[in-house]
């Protein structure tokens, strides 16, 4: 009893001073309302931020996030977009180097041309005026006095010619000399077209992964610029550190600096394009149409070296060498040949005069100078020898290099797609756990982040991989010789108008 009375005692004012402040309360919402003012609130009203909060209910299922993988995919259906290969028939049609190599094939067959004519007579004509100061010098021509002269002037006609039987095979060995090196031009010129499709497909591939990146980052943008709102958000109701904001605030603005860097890139190759096309930089339009093959064997590249183009070249210039040594050579031995002279008319009249020589000549003593053609030409065969060594070992070992680049590109791929994947069901998972209340938005956002991170790491992956198989084409010759699969003038190329350009796969490349 004694017990309640001092409770009693000690609880009375503290209920008597709670009944007080909650009269006074109650009054203050009476006379507000009466007032017409909102009740007073014991922490300050919330702003909803703006763009308002992610709302992950409404993004997009798992197979649609599969499918827009790759930024440029949608491309594929654009009609007016270039592939690599119209791309190439329009970088070929105005390339320089190529009409360059073109007028020097055309130069070399002509070479040829002259070589040949030596094996035929060479015919000419003479018309003869001549005038002297007195009379009773016999004119000759050729060595033959046709008499006394009546007069002071003397007139005639005659056709004069001269033909080589035989030079110790110096002819042939000159026209041999002059067809290889007009394949060696033929086949520069193929090797040419192939370097200018590897350098175009660097600055294509190279400009797609610019394009598609900056998309990607598009997007990883957005996300972080949502979770920036959404822990603001929680910043102010007391759920999350201003520590998080400042990490998320400084990720935003890394990924804004590397889309700008990106940029930068980006407006550089399709400058690069512009030079190769013809084509102002805000219309260039391209697309990829290539797709990656099985990987074949070492061996079936590297059996494919030999015939590649610069390698067939230089086999040719080897032949040319050859031929000239051969002509060198051919200089210590005899020459046969025939000249005659055949008079039409004299003016004053003479009997007709003609005749024939059969000459042979061969050389005794000159100073060292035919032996010393020899040895140059020797030291030249060589040298082109040892070229083209050299080419074949260089050709072997970028095979290989390219081979081995191109498998590992692969390989990146198809581990970065099992990544993407697994990122896309990693952050369906958080949506879906979210959404039964089980995981914070926070997990959420971060989960659709690191997604669109194994995007980018993909989606350059796989341009890598491209670039790879075409440096492997180009390694092995087998890419198109021109954009006719011929040695074909660059001029039909030239008529050929965009509109009617096909695009080709890599099987037709490898078939080529």
């Amino acid at each position: 009893m004694v017990v309640l009375i001092v409770l009693w005692f000690f609880l009375c004012p503290l209920i008597q001073s709670f009944a007080e402040e909650r009269l006074q309360t109650v009054a203050a919402h009476i006379s507000a309302m009466e007032e017409g003012k909102p009740p007073p609130r014991a922490l300050p009203p919330i702003s909803q931020p703006v763009p308002g909060r992610v709302a992950p209910s409404y993004t997009p299922p798992l197979e649609e996030l599969l499918k827009a993988v790759s930024p440029i995919a949608h491309k594929l259906s654009d009609k007016t977009a270039l592939d690599l290969f119209q791309c190439f028939q329009l970088a070929a049609a105005r390339w320089n180097q190529l009409k360059i190599d073109y007028q020097g094939m055309i130069a070399q067959q002509a070479v040829v041309s002259q070589t040949l004519a030596q094996f035929y007579p060479q015919v000419s004509f003479l018309n003869e005026q001549s005038f002297q100061n007195s009379v009773g010098f016999a004119p000759t021509l050729g060595g033959i006095a046709f008499g006394v002269a009546p007069s002071t002037y003397f007139s005639l006609n005659s056709l004069s010619g001269t033909w080589t039987i035989f030079n110790s095979f110096q002819n042939v060995n000159r026209l041999n000399a002059a067809r290889a090196t007009a394949a060696y031009s033929a086949y520069h010129m193929e090797r040419d077209y192939q370097l200018l499709y590897a350098n175009l497909a660097s600055a294509f591939y190279s400009a797609l992964m610019y394009e598609g990146s900056i998309a990607i980052l598009n997007d990883q943008i957005d996300i972080l610029q949502a979770l920036v709102n959404e822990l603001e958000y929680r910043q102010k109701i007391g759920r999350s550190r201003p520590a998080d904001v400042f990490q998320t605030q400084t990720n935003l603005a890394a990924t804004v600096a590397q889309r700008e860097n990106y940029k930068g890139f980006y407006n550089q190759f399709l400058a690069l394009l512009t030079y190769y096309l013809g084509i102002p930089p805000e219309k260039i339009n391209i697309k990829d149409t290539q797709s990656l093959p099985s990987t074949k064997n070492l061996e079936e590249y590297l059996a494919q070296v030999g015939s590649r183009p610069d390698v067939l070249a230089q086999v040719q210039l080897l032949r040319a060498q050859k031929a000239g040594l051969a002509v060198a050579r051919g200089m210590l031995g005899p020459t046969i040949s025939v000249n005659g002279f055949y008079l039409l008319t004299h003016d004053p009249p003479v009997p007709n005069v003609w005749n024939v020589n059969v000459i042979t000549s061969m050389p005794i003593f000159n100073g060292g100078l035919y032996t010393s053609t020899i040895r140059q030409q020797e030291a030249l065969v060589h040298q082109v020898q040892l070229q083209l060594e050299d080419l074949k070992r260089q050709a072997d070992e970028n095979v290989r290099i390219s081979f081995a680049l191109f498998n590992a590109a692969i390989s990146q791929v198809v581990q970065l797609r099992e990544e993407t994947e697994v990122g896309a069901l990693y952050y369906a998972a958080q949506r879906d756990d979210f959404q039964r209340g089980v995981a914070a938005l926070l997990d959420v956002l971060v989960a659709l982040n690191t997604y669109q991170t194994a995007r980018l790491n993909l989606f350059q992956a796989e341009m890598g991989a491209r670039m790879q198989l075409v440096n492997l084409f180009v390694a092995a010759g087998t890419v198109p010789r021109n954009p006719e699969g011929s040695a074909m003038p660059v001029q039909k190329i030239i008529k050929t108008q965009p509109a009617e350009l096909q695009p080709i796969d890599s099987s037709q490349m490898l078939s080529r």
